[in-house]
C-alpha cells in the first residue's frame, strides 16, 4: 500500500470513528428520554445474586433515615472480599487515597499506638550488640590469639628437679676383698645398710635447675646438683660417707640451623599474623553484617510502601466495582463490566495479601539480627520503620574510591598477610636445609665434703671450677625432606601472589559495579518519578473517558495496575539506591568508619 493510500485509509478510519462517536452520543439522549428503555436493561435476579447475592428489592436506592450499619450492609459494598476498609462512596475512597498516599510519600513517619517505630540506626546497633553469628565470629581472634602465647612459651624458662635413687655392686679385691679375688661388690643406698659381702655404698642424687631458650637461639642451664654417698663394707658399718654438690651452668648456641631471631620468632610471626587475618575476617563479617541489617530495614521500608500501594489500588479496584453495580443497576453498563471490576477487585486483594506477607516476613527478618527473643514483647509487635526512603544524590570520586579499596578492603589485608606468612615458611624452610652446628659451653664449681656445710665451703671456694667447650655438628646426608620443603614453600609462597592479584582484581570488578549501579539506579530514580506523575495524569483522563463511556473497566484496571506499579518500581529504585551505596561502602571496607565504629587491629610483632 503506497503513501496516498495509507492516507486514504486513515482519513476513512477516522470518519468512521467520528460517526461511532454521534452515534453512541445519540443512542445515549435516546435512552435519557425514553425510560423504558433504562428499564428494559434491569439485572435478572440471577445477575444480582451473582453480583452479591440481593433481591430486586435490595437493589431500590438507599432511602433517606438508615443507619450506619444498613449502609455497611448495602450492595454498595462488596459483600464477598474481605477487605481492611470500607468503601461506600467517592469520599470513602479520596480518605483511602490520602491515607496511603501519606504512607508512600511521608517524610516524617507517625507511628501508631500498639507499633514499635524503629529507624536504620537502631536496627544497626542492636544487631551489633545482640547478632547471634556476629558474636560467634568474635570468638575467632580470640581463639588465634591463644596460638601467639603458644608460639612464645618456647622462649619461657622451664625449671626441673630431679631425684633418684641407685645401687651399685662392683667387685673389689686385695685387703677389703677378704683374700678372695671377686667375692662381692661396692653398694650405693640412700643410708647405711648391712652389707656383709665386698664393698657396698648408696647414693640419693637430687638436682634442681632451670633451663631457658633465647630469640638467638642459644639454650641455657643452669643446675645444682646434691648427693650424698655412703659406702660400706663387711667389717666397716660405713666405711666411707661424702657429701657432693655441684653448680653447673652449660650453654649451647646454634650457628647454622636455629640461629638468630629471624628464623626463632617465624612462627611467632605467623601466629600474629593469624591473629591479624582473624581480625580482618571478624571486620569482613561486621560489613556483611552491617549490611544485612541496612537490607532488612530498607526492605521493611519498601515492603511496609508496598503494601500501602497494593491497598490503594484495591480501593481504586473497589471503587469501581462500586461504580459499576450503579450504573448497571441503572443500565448505564452491560453485566461483563461488573465482572470485570469483580475479577479485578479479587486479583487486588491478592496482592495485599501477598504485601502484609513481605511486610510480615521483613519484620521478622530484623528480629532475627537483632536477636528479638519471643519474651522481649516490644520487638514482637509490629514494626514501623521511622526512617523514609528519600533520594538524595551522592558523587562519587571513582579513582579515589578505588584506592581506598585497595588501601582498606578487609580481603586484599587478608591475602596480603597470606603472603607475608608464605615468606615466613620460607624462611623456615631454607634454615631447616641448614646443617647443624652448634657451639657449646659448660662451667661448674665442686664441693665436697663429709658434712653438707663442709660441701658448701668448698663450693664457693673456687678452688674447684671445671669447663667445657666444643661443637657438634650433623647434617641429613640427602636432605629429600628439607628439599621437598623448600619447593613447597616455594609453591605456597607462588600460590599466595596468586590469590592476592585474584582478590585484588576481583575487588576492582566490583567496585566499578558498584559505583556503575549507584549511577544507573540515579537516573532510574529520577525516570521512575517522571513515570509516576505520568502514570498519574494518565490516571486521571482514563476516568474521565472511562467515565464518558470511551473505554472500558478493564483498561481503567491496566490503568490503575499500571500506575501502581510505578509507584512500586519508584520506591524499589530509590531503596536500590541506599543499598547500592551501602555495598560500595562494604567493598571499601569504609561502612564502619562511615558509621563511626571502630576494630582495634592487633599490633604486629617485632
Amino acid at each position: 500500500m503506497n503513501r496516498p493510500e495509507r492516507a486514504a485509509v486513515g482519513r476513512a478510519g477516522y470518519s468512521v470513528s467520528l460517526w461511532g462517536q454521534w452515534i453512541f452520543l445519540c443512542v445515549g439522549a435516546f435512552a435519557l428520554l425514553n425510560p423504558a428503555i433504562g428499564q428494559g436493561v434491569q439485572p435478572s435476579q440471577d445477575e444480582l445474586k451473582a453480583l452479591g447475592g440481593y433481591s430486586d428489592k435490595e437493589v431500590i436506592a438507599e432511602p433517606p433515615g438508615r443507619d450506619e450499619k444498613d449502609v455497611l450492609e448495602s450492595p454498595l459494598v462488596d459483600p464477598v472480599v474481605d477487605l481492611p476498609f470500607q468503601i461506600r462512596d467517592a469520599t470513602t475512597t479520596s480518605r483511602l487515597m490520602v491515607d496511603t498516599q501519606e504512607v508512600i510519600e511521608a517524610t516524617t513517619i507517625v507511628v501508631p499506638p500498639g507499633q514499635r517505630g524503629i529507624g536504620v540506626t537502631d536496627v544497626v546497633t542492636y544487631t551489633l550488640d545482640r547478632n547471634l553469628k556476629l558474636e560467634a565470629a568474635r570468638q575467632d581472634p580470640l581463639i588465634a590469639a591463644t596460638r601467639i602465647d603458644v608460639e612464645k612459651s618456647i622462649f619461657d624458662p622451664n625449671a626441673f628437679a630431679t631425684f633418684s635413687v641407685s645401687k651399685q655392686n662392683r667387685p673389689v679385691a686385695g685387703f677389703f676383698g677378704g683374700g678372695i679375688s671377686s667375692v662381692t661388690g661396692n653398694t650405693e643406698v640412700t643410708r647405711v645398710w648391712n652389707s656383709y659381702r665386698g664393698l657396698g655404698s648408696a647414693q640419693a642424687d637430687p638436682g634442681l635447675g632451670v633451663t631457658q631458650k633465647f630469640t638467638s637461639g642459644m639454650e641455657a642451664t643452669l643446675k645444682v646438683e646434691n648427693n650424698r654417698s655412703d659406702t660400706s663394707v663387711d667389717f666397716f658399718q660405713p666405711f666411707a660417707q661424702e657429701y657432693n654438690t655441684d653448680i653447673s651452668l652449660d650453654v649451647v648456641q646454634p650457628l647454622l640451623r636455629g640461629y638468630g631471631p629471624c628464623v626463632n620468632l617465624a612462627n611467632v610471626r605467623i601466629a600474629y599474623n593469624n591473629r591479624m587475618i582473624s581480625d580482618e575476617g571478624l571486620r569482613q563479617s561486621v560489613l556483611n553484617t552491617i549490611a544485612a541489617s541496612h537490607t532488612a530495614y530498607w526492605e521493611l521500608v519498601f515492603s511496609r510502601v508496598t503494601l500501602a500501594i497494593a491497598q490503594q489500588s484495591l480501593g481504586l479496584a473497589a471503587d469501581l466495582l462500586r461504580e459499576n453495580r450503579i450504573r448497571y443497576r441503572y443500565g448505564d453498563l452491560v453485566i461483563v463490566e461488573v465482572y470485570e471490576a469483580d475479577a479485578g477487585v479479587r486479583a487486588r486483594e491478592q496482592e495485599v495479601i501477598q504485601a502484609q506477607n513481605s511486610y510480615d516476613n521483613s519484620m521478622d527478618r530484623i528480629r532475627q539480627l537483632v536477636n528479638a527473643q519471643d519474651a522481649v514483647q516490644d520487638w514482637q509487635i509490629p514494626l514501623v520503620p521511622t526512617d523514609p526512603a528519600i533520594y538524595h544524590a551522592v558523587n562519587i570520586d571513582e579513582d579515589a574510591s578505588l584506592e581506598l579499596a585497595y588501601e582498606k578492603n578487609p580481603q586484599i589485608r587478608q591475602a596480603q598477610l597470606a603472603i607475608d606468612n608464605a615468606k615466613e615458611g620460607k624462611v623456615i624452610a631454607y634454615d631447616a636445609f641448614r646443617p647443624r652446628l652448634d657451639l657449646f659451653a659448660g662451667v661448674s664449681e665442686t664441693g665436697l665434703g663429709e658434712t653438707n656445710g663442709e660441701s658448701y665451703d668448698n663450693l664457693f671456694s673456687g678452688d674447684y671450677t671445671s669447663w667445657r667447650v666444643g661443637v657438634n655438628y650433623s647434617v641429613p646426608l640427602k636432605r629429600r625432606r628439607e628439599r621437598a620443603n623448600i619447593q613447597a614453600a616455594k609453591y605456597e609462597m607462588e600460590q599466595a601472589q596468586v590469590l592476592y592479584n585474584d582478590v585484588r582484581q576481583g575487588v576492582l570488578y566490583n567496585h566499578r559495579e558498584a559505583v556503575r549501579t549507584i549511577k544507573s539506579l540515579a537516573r532510574q530514580v529520577t525516570a521512575s518519578e517522571s513515570r509516576v506523575v505520568a502514570e498519574g495524569n494518565r490516571l486521571e483522563k482514563q476516568k474521565i473517558s472511562y467515565e464518558q463511556g470511551v473505554t472500558t473497566s478493564h483498561d481503567l484496571l491496566e490503568v490503575q495496575e499500571d500506575y501502581a506499579q510505578a509507584q512500586v518500581q519508584k520506591i524499589r529504585a530509590v531503596v536500590d539506591y541506599y543499598l547500592a551505596l551501602i555495598e560500595l561502602e562494604r567493598i571499601r571496607g569504609t561502612l564502619l568508619d562511615t558509621l563511626g565504629f571502630e576494630i582495634v587491629p592487633m599490633v604486629r610483632a617485632n
